[in-house]
């Protein structure tokens, strides 16, 4: 070959590959920072996608787990296998410290994380994000993480725009009832060094100080436990005619796999709705094993189940 042709066919070659990676760059998920005013404060908010995101599926309004951590820098760890443009939407909560690690939450922080305000939140940030707010009836999946889980149910129950509902480490009864579960299961710290006499002597507390942000049960204010342990699930997903997924890792150390059975049960006696449970074996709350990383199984696997497909979580 001539060496001009050499040349030029060297010059082709590299151009190729620049334009490959061009591409492939163009096709990484974005992460970008946005803000909102809801109830007269700002709030930060992330959009996740590229390019393609509006031929892609549902949008989908992530709800992450408990704590004060900035979840924002893990986003889009979730979403490296999702097959597909992603379009997630994440609204952060209110107080949250950017790139704080979770070990000390701000008093404002804790004033602020209530059940009932995190579910407020984002019904309004639905109806208030530009683009989310253009979005019809039953067009947006809303997914949650761990303590968003049991939020999630809610924002579908009360939001028109939903569409889908995901979930992955929680289950479908009460926390007060969960924590009794592993009591009598002997796990720690609910068997030792607490207990269920000693859980069924704080739960009435808790109900009669309702509000309170100086006394305090595992680490947070009774004004947080009070929205938390006694809201159930199990009837918030039976009232909604949505298709429905919930994970968890069989050996969950947050919420005890019996809560996720609970919710497999009761829909194996109403084959008419449209839900599927998704038991990762051997998994922790995280859907984690040493092998594999079960939660980004499981978002991969939304893509096909926003379309229908029964097989979409079969676990290899």
């Amino acid at each position: 070959m001539h060496i001009n042709s050499i040349s030029s066919h060297i010059r082709h070659i590299a151009l190729a590959s620049i334009a490959l990676f061009c591409a492939s760059a163009m096709a990484a998920p974005v992460l970008q920072e946005h803000s909102i005013k809801i109830d007269g404060k700002q709030r930060r908010y992330y959009h996740l996608s590229d390019a393609a995101a509006a031929n892609a599926g549902p949008p989908i309004l992530l709800v992450s787990g408990s704590g004060c951590d900035d979840f924002s820098v893990r986003l889009p760890l979730f979403f490296e296998r999702y097959p597909a443009a992603a379009n997630v939407y994440y609204l952060e909560k209110p107080d949250v410290i950017k790139n704080a690690d979770g070990r000390k939450c701000s008093n404002q922080f804790q004033a602020a994380d209530k059940f009932d305000q995190r579910l407020s939140d984002h019904l309004k940030f639905i109806e208030q994000e530009p683009e989310l707010k253009k979005m019809p009836a039953r067009s947006i999946a809303v997914l949650g993480f761990s303590e968003g889980g049991a939020v999630a149910p809610y924002i579908a129950r009360d939001s028109k725009k939903i569409g889908w509902l995901a979930t992955a480490g929680s289950g479908g009864l009460k926390q007060s009832e969960e924590f009794l579960i592993f009591a009598d299961r002997g796990v720690e710290p609910y068997a030792k060094p607490f207990s269920r006499d000693y859980f069924l002597h704080v739960y009435p507390e808790i109900r009669k100080d309702g509000k309170s942000l100086k006394k305090e049960f595992f680490g947070h204010p009774y004004a947080y436990w009070s929205g938390h342990l006694f809201s159930d699930p199990l009837s918030v997903y039976a009232s909604l005619d949505i298709p429905m997924v919930a994970a968890m890792g069989e050996k969950d150390e947050s919420v005890p796999i019996e809560s996720g059975h609970a919710l497999r049960d009761y829909f194996l006696k109403h084959p008419e709705k449209n839900f599927q449970f998704v038991e990762f074996p051997g998994a922790s709350h995280g859907l984690r094993t040493a092998e594999r990383n079960g939660a980004q199984e499981f978002i991969a696997g939304l893509v096909g189940w926003f379309k229908g497909d029964k097989k979409a979580f079969e676990l290899k």
